[in-house]
């Protein structure tokens, strides 16, 4: 009885054929296979799908973009190029723009009319046009009226060409802006004049005027500094050589700056050796004086205030250590 038991417990749970088996899985497998096949030509075939359809909107997208484009009355597809870039939207509204110009007789197309004013090539003028749109925005009298003005107040094209925003104020905003300027003995006219603040224009003001001042007759940095040190013009173009910010520094504060090294006890033979204190600032030369007057030193030489932060930190610690001893 028990050994009927045990025999019962250890009989296979079930019986079925193992070559029956062996088929039904390989069956199982194919029929598995089959279904991830399917199951990546679908998504192949999606794919494929979706891609078309992105690739036909493009084409259509490119293909109206072509057709508006074409109406724009560009003379090449240079002087296109750019316009590509711009959404649909906004080519239909240039388009709308540029057909009203063209029936008001004012021009075939804004770009055009600004190459010709500006005496600027189509070709380099485009992508500037086609960045600011709002050229087309503008009526086209107001447009006519505003760069008439910035002409005849002497802004230059190259100026205008790369401030094109300027033609969205106000003629008669423009014609007073600029007329203070002049009026103040600046020369060189800036479309940034018309747009920037009264404080910022007022401070530019103030600086030329100063400049004028200061210049006199040698209407050059070169030749002021070269005056002020006692030395020749070739000489101070070697020092720009040697030191390139000498090239741009203002001569206001070259005299600012020379009238302070004089008055702290050094002569301009001391600044001729040593120009490169000049492009330093004026008032860290000044507190670095100071430091070293305090630590007890008398005789102070411009290499010393022209070293680097690092070396002339280590120069006033090492005053320190020998003044401890």
């Amino acid at each position: 009885m028990a050994l009927n038991i045990v025999n019962y417990l250890l009989k296979p749970v079930f019986t079925y054929p193992l070559s029956r088996l062996l088929v039904n899985e390989v069956k199982i497998h194919k029929l598995s296979c089959v279904t991830h096949s399917i199951s990546i030509c679908s998504s192949i075939r999606w794919n494929k799908t979706t891609q078309d359809k992105e690739l036909h909107s493009d084409n259509n997208i490119l293909h109206g973009k072509e057709q508006i484009i074409s109406k724009l009355n560009f003379e090449c597809m240079e002087h296109a190029q750019p316009f590509y870039k711009l959404p649909t939207k906004t080519l239909l509204h240039v388009y709308k723009v540029t057909k009203h110009d063209e029936k008001q007789r004012y021009c075939k197309n804004r770009l055009y009319y600004l190459s010709e004013k500006l005496k600027c090539p189509a070709s380099v003028l485009s992508k500037h046009i086609a960045q600011r749109t709002f050229i087309y925005n503008l009526s086209f009298d107001w447009l006519e009226r505003s760069l008439n003005v910035l002409l005849e107040m002497g802004v230059t094209s190259e100026g205008l060409m790369r401030d094109l925003w300027v033609l969205k104020y106000n003629s008669n905003t423009i014609q007073e802006r600029l007329q203070k300027v002049k009026d103040m003995g600046v020369v060189n006219i800036h479309p940034w004049m018309v747009r920037c603040s009264e404080d910022i224009l007022n401070r530019y003001i103030e600086i030329m005027q100063e400049t004028k001042s200061i210049l006199g007759e040698t209407k050059s940095t070169q030749i002021y500094l070269a005056n002020r040190l006692n030395t020749t013009i070739e000489a101070v173009n070697e020092m720009c050589l040697k030191t390139p910010a000498l090239k741009t520094i203002r001569v206001t504060k070259v005299k600012h700056f020379l009238d302070f090294l004089i008055s702290e006890g050094f002569t301009v033979e001391d600044v001729a050796n040593k120009p490169r204190i000049l492009a330093a600032s004026q008032k860290t030369i000044k507190q670095r004086i100071d430091k070293l007057r305090q630590l007890g030193v008398e005789d102070i030489n411009l290499n010393i205030l022209c070293r680097s932060k690092k070396h002339f930190n280590k120069f006033c610690e090492s005053i320190e250590s020998i003044s401890k001893e």
